[in-house]
């Protein structure tokens, strides 16, 4: 009778085990974080199609700023993330745990003002307003006027011969900035650009994407792109079935614009724009996978370790980064 009762007690016990087991499977969570902003536009037909997936319930967080990302994945709050590539090459050089699995942004970077430009030497005697000394746009942008022979400095006073470069903490304060004629030009992010040129009568001077792509490589500008954790890239079903939800992403958000506002304000976005087919065209999307396109990824850093080796974490990653 005893034995007969320690089998049930076993028995139960291994079912209860199980049952457990299954629970927490189908009721597993996977956390995507995502920068405000134009990253947000990589995720939009994640988050308007899928609640679900391979049995996670996807939660989305939508913060503001690159640091704040970087900070929230490295924690390990986020089990995915869309952050910049050289954010991502830093936090795997340091020895965090991910993997780029795409590259979805392509550059959103524009300088906009008043008088246009027949070339970079007209910035000369100039104020450029930008965000972060150090930053992608500040990088971008000296990689720009280091190829045109143009001089710069950290100033916000105009200089003689040489290109004024005022760092801000954060596009609104730009653009008050601008606003205020404290500046000249100011480099902007879409979709905050078309906010700018509608509110201060400013417009789209130069394309930084294609001056840096001039001068290094065309299709090297890989800005932003997804990046996974081991439970993400060591469960190939789920891993397969998040990116080929992302790969929809380009073809699914122009054929839907007028959506984009009310989907991604719905999981945080401040976005406030109404999105055309033309701004959408203007955030250079598309969906990548970060070990097809290894060699322009590797063109961007190289240029990027040329002026702050620190920005990608002092060197290359290795293969162990893409994926």
């Amino acid at each position: 009778m005893k034995k007969l009762l320690a089998l049930l007690l076993t028995l139960t016990s291994v079912f209860a085990v199980s049952l457990t087991s299954g629970c927490a499977k189908s009721e597993g969570k996977l956390v995507i974080a995502v920068s405000d902003g134009a990253p947000t536009l990589a995720l939009f037909s994640v988050m308007d199609s899928v609640n679900k997936l391979e049995g996670y319930e996807i939660e989305y967080k939508v913060l503001s700023g690159a640091e704040n990302i970087r900070d929230y994945y490295a924690s390990g709050a986020a089990d995915c993330a869309v952050m910049p590539v050289n954010v991502a090459a830093m936090l795997y050089n340091k020895g965090t745990d991910l993997k780029l699995m795409s590259v979805n942004v392509f550059g959103v970077l524009y300088l906009v003002g008043k008088e246009d430009l027949s070339s970079a030497q007209d910035l000369i005697g100039k104020t450029v307003v930008t965000i972060g000394q150090g930053a992608t746009p500040d990088i971008s942008f000296k990689k720009v006027l280091d190829g045109n022979g143009v001089e710069y400095v950290d100033s916000e006073e105009k200089t003689n011969g040489k290109v004024a470069l005022n760092y801000v903490a954060d596009a609104p304060t730009a653009m008050k900035t601008l606003a205020q004629g404290k500046a000249d030009y100011a480099i902007l992010g879409e979709p905050v650009v078309t906010t700018a040129c509608k509110n201060l009568g400013v417009k789209i001077v130069m394309d930084i994407q294609k001056e840096w792509s001039a001068l290094v490589g065309e299709n090297t500008f890989t800005q932003a792109g997804m990046v996974v954790s081991k439970k993400v890239y060591e469960n190939e079903a789920l891993y397969s079935a998040l990116y080929k939800k992302l790969s929809l992403n380009p073809e699914y958000i122009v054929e839907n614009p007028a959506k984009v506002k009310k989907v991604i304000q719905k999981f945080g976005s401040s976005l406030q724009v109404d999105f055309t087919e033309e701004i959408l065209s203007r955030c250079n999307l598309g969906c990548k996978a970060s070990s097809s396109i290894k060699a322009s990824l590797e063109s961007y850093f190289t240029a990027i370790l040329d002026y702050k080796p620190a920005f990608i974490g002092g060197k290359l990653p290795d293969d162990g980064f893409y994926y």
